[in-house]
């Protein structure tokens, strides 16, 4: 791989969720062979390598490449397959009757999505496929962010309990009509997989791809969440983790329904329940965590858990708006995801920064604010730390790997931007996808004067329309009638278990 010199005006080299930023005026980033060698003044890197070519230039902000810490790889959203925005738990229900589509080429438009805003690195977590075929959905999956460019630390959950609500599914299962219930019972049975298969599983994905030729694949394994797996499993995880020496991801608490599942299942939230399980620690990350406690946040910052913030998913799923500042505070390892349903289902990472950025914003002069150098920490260094990459990515520094993003300045600064105005806030408050000229990774710019160089975006686009556009199956056509038939049981479960709604972290009016 050729070396590179990789000048800007300014380089943002690492953000710190502490509030801390270092940035070089005029200055370069020297790789080789995808390696960081040096960064320092662009004049004195110039003369000291002899690279084989040179990016970027004094009209660019270089920042490190951006983690994407929580999504599920779905380029053609859930909203154009056909499952509007709902509460959650109706969402996922409606979601059983979306068409099945080809996962390699559904991977790779995300992937190009994603590195078109400067996501170079995404935590992918699997949904439970049918099993007759997992292995090759996700061989597919994994080989579409690898013919992308992007690095990925896989996993795929498992939900071995509560399938349909968040109850024992025979409990629930026996009182529908007898029809009903064995229709669902076969629909749950094709994706079903016991704890010994899916370990055998997992195994086989990290022997094969945890130290892929390419360096860029990390395999983690992901209990669904608290209500969808049994304590037997989740310490099985636990312990495999250790063995294995990788990370676990999960969602957690990421609906006030999920919360009340715990308090009535065990007399205590989600987060206590894990605690006294032992399971918190440094190598798990939680996706979501709206609904915690201030108890709950003490753990997970004791633990050295990260917690993955998916604003707009919570938002469009009527999931409320995560405790980001209190976390911080408390010192909670706080990334930042767009779990497939970013705000404009554009994949779109600079865009959902600005979401966070403003979202977590609290009226009053002496309410906490979260800082756009916050913001840049969530979605580089606090984000490649469950990753398995989070000591080679997430900083430009010597030793680290070249994974970097230029922004042209000329629209961020057009017509006028005065001198004193951060880099930082430039970046978080006007960039866009379409002032992003070069997305490198591994030193290769997989984006170059905003044109993808290794694969053509409108064929993969012309390919998945032409797939899509054939008539729906008989099969999913079948199971959205189920899933039709099934929801006012459900949404009857859910109005039986009306979860307590008070004392909120935020406040942003009052009926007073």
């Amino acid at each position: 791989m050729p070396s590179s010199l990789i000048r800007g005006k300014y380089i943002l080299t690492a953000a710190g969720d502490a509030g801390g930023i270092a940035t070089l005026l005029d200055a370069a980033v020297y790789q080789e062979d995808g390696l960081i060698v040096d960064v320092g003044p662009y004049q004195h890197l110039r003369a000291r390598y002899s690279a084989d070519a040179e990016l970027g230039g004094p009209n660019y902000s270089i920042i490190p490449g951006l983690v994407n810490s929580h999504h599920h790889g779905r380029g053609v959203t859930t909203l154009q397959m056909g499952t509007c925005d709902d509460c959650l738990e109706m969402w996922i229900l409606a979601g059983w009757g979306r068409r099945p589509y080809d996962h390699y080429l559904m991977t790779l438009y995300t992937a190009l999505n994603m590195l078109e805003s400067g996501t170079t690195t995404v935590m992918y977590n699997h949904p439970q496929t049918a099993a007759a075929t997992l292995k090759e959905d996700v061989e597919a999956v994994l080989r579409g962010f690898l013919d992308a460019g992007m690095r990925v630390a896989f996993s795929s959950y498992l939900r071995n309990q509560n399938r349909v609500v968040y109850d024992e599914d025979g409990a629930f299962l026996s009182g529908l009509p007898t029809d009903l219930a064995d229709d669902v019972r076969r629909y749950l049975a094709v994706s079903h997989m016991d704890d010994d298969e899916y370990f055998a599983f997992t195994d086989d994905m990290h022997r094969e791809y945890h130290d892929h030729p390419s360096g860029k694949v990390r395999v983690l394994l992901s209990p669904a969440n608290v209500q969808w797996n049994s304590d037997e499993f989740l310490l099985r995880v636990k312990e495999r983790a250790a063995s294995l020496q990788t990370g676990i991801h999960m969602h957690l608490v990421e609906s006030p329904y999920q919360k009340d599942y715990g308090i009535r299942t065990w007399g205590m939230t989600p987060v206590e329940h894990l605690q006294e399980l032992e399971f918190l620690g440094p190598e798990a990350s939680f996706a979501h965590a709206v609904w915690l406690t201030e108890r709950d946040i003490e753990l997970l910052a004791d633990s050295g858990a990260t917690v993955c913030h998916n604003a707009s998913s919570n938002l469009r799923l009527k999931n409320g708006i995560a405790p980001v500042n209190p976390m911080l505070e408390a010192g909670v390892n706080v990334a930042m995801g767009t779990d497939s349903t970013a705000i404009n289902d554009d994949d779109d990472l600079l865009q959902e920064m600005r979401l966070v950025n403003k979202l977590h914003r609290q009226p009053g002069l002496e309410s906490p604010a979260i800082t756009s150098e916050q913001v840049l920490a969530m979605a580089t260094t606090n984000a490649a730390a469950p990753t398995g990459f989070g000591d080679v990515i997430g900083r430009l520094e010597p030793g680290r790997r070249a994974d970097m993003v230029l922004i042209r300045l000329d629209g961020l600064e057009d017509p006028y931007l005065d001198g004193d105005v951060p880099p930082v806030e430039t970046i978080i408050g006007r960039a866009k996808s379409r002032d992003i000229s070069s997305v490198i990774v591994d030193g290769e710019a997989l984006i170059q004067n905003g044109q993808h160089q290794r694969i053509s975006k409108s064929d993969v686009a012309r390919e998945l329309r032409e797939q899509l556009a054939l008539p729906v199956d008989a099969g999913t056509l079948a199971t959205r009638r189920m899933a039709n038939r099934l929801t006012p049981y459900v949404e009857s479960f859910y109005r039986s278990h009306r979860p307590r709604m008070e004392n909120p972290h935020y406040v942003y009016n009052s009926r007073n």
